[in-house]
Order: structure tokens, then C-alpha cells, then sequence
């Protein structure tokens, strides 16, 4: 019996359309995020430093994050924030990397969801 609605199937073109759909199902891919914002900032005191772990940590958003003005005019809260960015790389597993230190300190910090790669010449 299956013989035979296959042989109908095959000659009314039914199943090269079921394969069709087959494939088109395998091949879908749903990223798990949709997009990501990255956020430039420069932070002013502790409590951008707060909002930009926040934006990691919850909305999984990458953010560059100028720390000179914070080394420069609040050195208490510069390495307060430095001991805040150990911790949650310890805690949560996030990624971070000094981009420029020639008197600005830029670092990029990303959620443990995007692998940040340093390549040395």
C-alpha cells in the first residue's frame, strides 16, 4: 500500500515538494538574540559604570566604555569600577579588552554570548 502512494505521490510531483519543505525547515536558522546594540559612552562616575554592566549583564549588549575622564577626575571611583569589572568577569563570564591606553583608557566589554579575540601582530 505505501508502494503505491508513493508511486501516486511521485507522479502527481507531491513529493518533490514535501522534500522541498523538508529542507527549507532544516535550513531556517533563529539566532538566539535578534541584534545587538553597541553603546558608546564615556563614563563620568560609578553609576555609568553601573548602567553599563547593567546593559551586559541583562539586555546582552556590547558596550565600548571611555574610562579617562573617570581615571582623570575620580580616581577613587576609577578603581572601584576596575574592581567591579573583575568581579562580574569572574561571576557572569563576560569578555573584556583595553582598546586604547595612549591617555584615554577605552575598553570594550561584551556578554559571555560574544568572544571577543585579541590577535598580536
Amino acid at each position: 500500500m505505501k508502494d503505491v502512494l508513493d508511486y501516486v505521490k511521485k507522479n502527481l510531483g507531491l513529493e518533490e515538494e514535501e522534500n522541498e519543505k523538508r529542507d527549507e525547515e532544516e535550513s531556517i536558522i533563529v539566532p538566539e538574540h535578534s541584534f545587538y546594540e553597541i553603546i558608546l559612552m564615556k563614563a563620568k562616575d560609578i553609576e555609568d559604570i553601573k548602567f553599563a554592566l547593567e546593559q551586559i549583564t541583562e539586555e546582552k549588549n556590547p558596550i565600548i566604555v571611555d574610562m579617562s575622564y573617570l581615571e582623570n577626575e575620580n580616581p577613587e571611583d576609577f578603581k572601584l569600577a576596575g574592581e567591579m569589572l573583575k568581579n562580574i568577569r569572574k561571576e557572569v563570564g563576560i569578555e573584556a579588552i583595553l582598546l586604547c591606553k595612549n591617555g584615554k583608557n577605552v575598553i570594550i566589554i561584551t556578554p559571555p554570548e560574544i568572544k571577543l579575540i585579541r590577535k598580536d601582530d
